[in-house]
């Protein structure tokens, strides 16, 4: 998981979006502190032994010591099926990291789970709670006047991760800077 709670002009782009859809019915806003972009799940909690989280995290450091701290960048929100989002781009830079990740776990476990269709390459805004036409969240997402932002992550987390509420919550195992 990238961890993006801690990045100021992000925080700075999400309020201005969230403003914008306090009011908008059928939507719970992400708090701030659960910005996040998930890269790939290893499993379930009570599905993975717990003597493979050391080698998991050790082949990822491997696959990912010769990375920089990614850089991506943040502007439009979407209207995505089930939340309104604010993509991640260059998306190539995930496609890459979650390659490498998958690569990493698959050495460990053998079989990983598969990707999603819709695997998050972007952060959650707001999350759906009722079905209906989307023109209202597109009409209130593009009359909002953003500035776009730019962070840099410097490490992945390896998290447990639940959905035991409206929106993900996790404990950090550890970090995994990049670079090594």
């Amino acid at each position: 998981m990238l961890g993006l709670s801690d990045q100021s002009g992000l925080r700075t782009l999400v309020n201005e979006y969230q403003r914008a859809l306090q009011d908008l019915p059928g939507f719970d806003l992400v708090p701030l502190e659960w910005m996040h972009i998930l890269v790939q799940e290893a499993g379930f909690t009570d599905e993975i032994d717990e003597s493979l989280v050391g080698p998991m995290v050790e082949a990822v450091r491997a696959r990912i010591a010769g990375t920089g701290p990614l850089s991506l960048a943040f502007h439009r929100a979407v209207v995505l099926p089930e939340s309104l989002s604010l993509p991640a781009e260059p998306q190539s830079s995930l496609h890459e990291l979650r390659d490498s990740v998958r690569s990493a776990l698959g050495e460990v476990l053998g079989a990983v789970p598969a990707e999603p269709e819709e695997s998050d390459r972007h952060v959650n805004l707001a999350h759906s709670t009722s079905e209906g036409p989307a023109i209202f969240a597109v009409a209130t997402l593009g009359a909002t006047v953003v500035e776009p932002t730019t962070v840099r992550v410097p490490s992945l987390s390896l998290v447990r991760l639940s959905r035991d509420h409206s929106t993900s919550e996790w404990e950090v195992v550890t970090e995994v800077p990049f670079g090594g």
